[in-house]
């Protein structure tokens, strides 16, 4: 191997592991590929068993991307047979009542007459403040659909899938937009989509091909044992049953392994949870058996085990010969429950006679029967996970050569089309010119920035108490009463300021690329950013009403713009400070645009080097500007508490002489409060009424309890930090009269005895002299009578 080619080790043979590996080596990287299993894949192989193909997992491909659409057509078109995929919902006593997903009109038009009446009553009457306030999936779902259709579709299935009630889970596993078709419709609807022909994983057998054709290694069988590492570089990767591999501090690791286990092997024992999914596999000497139409059924019954059943030569004809079939039926499962400890024998009994049961087909037909396993499948999103998930990708991160992706190593179910997404833009950051920055300050500004900042009657900077900040941001959900409710509560727990954000969704974010691609927009059930930001974009026309509500309050309102218009909107209602987004500082026009303004500003510094924050402050000198404040910001949602780096804030002070304070991403008050006492000039923390609201922030963010107690801290510290002059202190004086030592006579000394060494000792309480006058003591005489266990003093010697 060439010496001097950039070398990936990726662990796992999955979806993201061969794209990567792929595109590596497209890039002229040496790419080698451990694999646990014997044949590639991961939980989209597909293998041999008897006259059929089997997959781990029935799949469907399906994008709207039009781009990722002709990359697959390109590469596996020959591969794919491309259709109309249709799906029901089993229910009924008797499993005999097949209902339409997702939701149409057309579809709600043909349910009995008062089921209609009920549900077009609900669906009138339904508020948007209620979704706004949601605190739970259950409240989420009913806010878009009314109780009789979240009952009838949205109650028992996820309670199925996930293994706890939809009480318990929180709002941001509900679809966010429930969409009502027009017309009952294929599951993709709208979108090109395909399976493939010999079972999904031959699409990645191609992968495989090529990886090999470009040079790359694949390893079968190499289970991943241990992971050794040194002052965070990773040494060895430990199999079982095969020799280490070594790892130069140079190689980059790509681990497709689950969160958990990397972070395990690291160190940490990661509280993340998954999902798994028990596949039986049921062979039957019959040519066909799901309805007619039908690739797919879906049962939210507690009566049977499985919640779903495909029929995979419905969806190719390749996957069993023409006079046999199979299905499969998906059972989910969590560690250590029941379905995870049953017996295979017992497991394969109860899901044959249940599938005679809900009248699918009788079980003399069967003909032969298998099972497979797999542990991490679903991402298990209890409530406050992210905490814990933050933690643990902080672990991971400490390693600068570690990556980790997939649907187990980034802690999020994703389709193919996003898997494929996340891999490419993996390879594009590590082949980038982006992938290495530069931290070197080129010199510090020339023009005069004050070191002090006036912000109405309060001033911030070295020697006065830290200015705080409630960062509504977009945690009003959309809602007007909930931005003046924040209001109201900023006010009652003492902030100093609150601020929101002002932005088009068309100006913040491309709808085309990079996460915007990451979600999973079939029906509704994820939202990409484009579509989040432009539910909680505030019309200039509300934000003028809140802004004015926060004038009446008597509390600095203000905003962070992400756009020329924005600004514009802004100094017409004449906002006091504006500030800059992280995502911003690097948008020099924006910042100059700012600038012209005059008006103070605070820019925040996560995900910027030294020289990239030297061009913004240098962008607002140049405009004559002197009123502005930096803030340190590790921007991640949430972000770990390890993963601060506090110092930085010394640091920005020592080269932009500006108050510098801390944008604070993590949970809790314990990173607040180390900057505070570190001598942060001001504090920013995202605010919320309530943190089980749905919603990207809540779960970061302070309640008004939580907030009452930093203005608490912002106001003791510097009580308890002092001036620095060193003096005893008022109520020092008792302990110093009770405790502090003095020279003490040890007998009796009679008046004009000399003192002796072993007359005198050094005891408590105050009251004699120090014991610093010793030598001077002892050799004098005594001018009185001097009782023994008396202090010595001036006037007895």
């Amino acid at each position: 191997m060439n010496p001097n080619k950039k070398k990936a080790i990726i662990l796992g043979a999955g979806p993201s592991g061969l794209i990567a590996a792929w595109k590596l080596l497209e890039n002229g990287w040496a790419v080698e590929v451990y694999e646990k299993n014997n044949m590639v894949g991961g939980m989209c192989r597909t293998w041999k068993w008897d006259d059929f193909l089997v997959d781990t997992g029935p799949h469907i491909y399906h994008t709207p991307d039009i781009e990722l659409a002709k990359f697959w057509e390109k590469n596996f078109g020959d591969l794919f047979i491309k259709g109309e995929f249709w799906c029901k919902n089993v229910k009924g006593k008797n499993f005999d009542e097949y209902w339409d997903y997702p939701l149409s009109w057309e579809s709600i038009s043909r349910y009995p007459k008062q089921l209609k009446e009920t549900i077009l009553g609900e669906i009138k009457s339904l508020s948007f403040e209620k979704k706004a306030k949601a605190r739970n999936y259950t409240e989420y779902i009913e806010a878009q659909v009314g109780p009789t259709l979240r009952n009838m579709f949205f109650e028992k299935y996820p309670k199925k899938i996930w293994g706890i009630s939809t009480d318990d889970m929180a709002p941001d596993w509900a679809p966010k937009r429930i969409q009502f078709r027009q017309k009952v419709t294929p599951f993709y609807h709208n979108q090109w989509n395909a399976v493939a022909k010999y079972g999904t994983g031959c699409i990645f057998e191609r992968i495989r091909e090529k990886i090999l054709k470009l040079g790359g290694i694949i390893y079968l069988n190499h289970t991943v044992n241990d992971i050794i590492y040194s002052d965070k570089n990773i040494d060895k990767i430990i199999f079982s049953d095969k020799e280490p591999l070594v790892v130069n501090n140079k190689d980059i690791i790509i681990s497709c392994l689950p969160i958990n286990i990397l972070s395990y092997y690291l160190g940490y024992e990661s509280k993340l949870q998954f999902r798994g999914i028990r596949s039986v596999y049921l062979a039957y000497d019959q040519r066909e058996i799901l309805p007619k139409d039908i690739h797919w059924l879906y049962y939210d019954s507690e009566e049977v085990l499985f919640n779903r059943i495909t029929e995979a030569k419905k969806l190719s004809v390749y996957m069993s010969p023409i006079e046999k079939t199979y299905l499969t039926a998906e059972i989910t499962y969590s560690k250590g429950d029941e379905i995870d400890t049953m017996d295979n024998e017992i497991l394969t009994q109860i899901v044959a006679e249940q599938i005679e049961i809900v009248g699918l087909i009788n079980r003399n037909k069967l003909i032969n029967i298998d099972t497979n396993k797999e542990d991490f499948v679903y991402p298990l999103q209890y409530k406050g996970y992210q905490e814990e998930l933050a933690k643990t990708r902080s672990v991971i991160r400490q390693f600068q050569q570690l990556y980790s992706i997939g649907t187990g190593g980034d802690f999020n179910y994703a389709d193919s089309q996003i898997l494929f997404h996340k891999a490419f833009d993996t390879v594009a950051i590590l082949c980038g010119k982006d992938s290495s920055y530069t931290q070197v300050i080129r010199q510090v500004p020339s023009g005069k920035l004050n070191n002090h900042v006036r912000i109405n009657n309060r001033t911030i900077g070295d020697g006065q108490r830290s200015y705080i900040i409630a960062e509504a941001g977009l945690n009003h959900n959309g809602s007007i009463s909930i931005a003046k409710q924040l209001i109201d509560e900023a006010v009652n727990v003492g902030c100093d300021a609150i601020k929101f954000q002002t932005f088009k969704a068309s100006g913040r974010i491309s709808k085309k690329v990079k996460a915007v691609r990451y979600a999973e927009t079939v029906n509704g059930l994820e939202e990409t950013l484009f579509d989040m930001f432009d539910r909680l974009a505030l019309p200039f026309s509300k934000q003028k009403e809140i802004f004015e509500y926060g004038k009446e309050r008597k509390i600095e309102v203000f905003s962070t713009p992400f756009d020329f218009e924005s600004v514009d909107f802004l100094e017409f209602i004449g906002v006091n400070i504006y500030k800059i987004a992280s995502m911003d500082l690097v948008n020099l026009p924006l910042i100059r645009y700012v600038a012209k303004t005059g008006k103070p500003m605070i820019i925040s510094t996560g995900m910027s080097t030294f020289g990239q924050i030297e061009e913004a402050v240098e962008t607002v000198v140049k405009e004559n500007n002197q009123n502005l404040m930096l803030l340190h910001c590790n921007s991640s949602y949430p972000a770990a508490p390890e993963d601060m780096n506090l110092n930085v804030m010394k640091s920005l002070k020592k080269y932009f002489n500006v108050p510098v304070g801390l944008s604070d991403h993590t949970f809790g008050l314990f990173v607040s409060h180390t900057a505070i006492a570190l001598g942060a000039d001001l504090i920013e923390r995202h605010f919320t009424l309530d943190r089980s609201f749905e919603g990207p922030d809540h779960i970061l963010s302070s309640e008004p309890e939580e907030f009452a107690e930093l203005i608490s801290i912002s106001k003791r510290i510097p009580l308890i930090l002092g001036g620095g002059m060193k003096r005893i202190q008022p109520n020092e004086y008792d302990t110093l009269n009770t405790q502090r030592k003095s020279i003490y006579s040890i007998c009796n000394i009679k008046a004009g005895q000399v003192v002796t060494k072993d007359m005198v000792t050094v005891k408590g309480p105050g009251g004699g002299l120090l014991p610093k006058y010793m030598d001077i003591v002892i050799g004098r005489k005594a001018t009185k009578d001097i009782e023994e266990d008396y202090p010595i003093t001036w006037d007895v010697i």
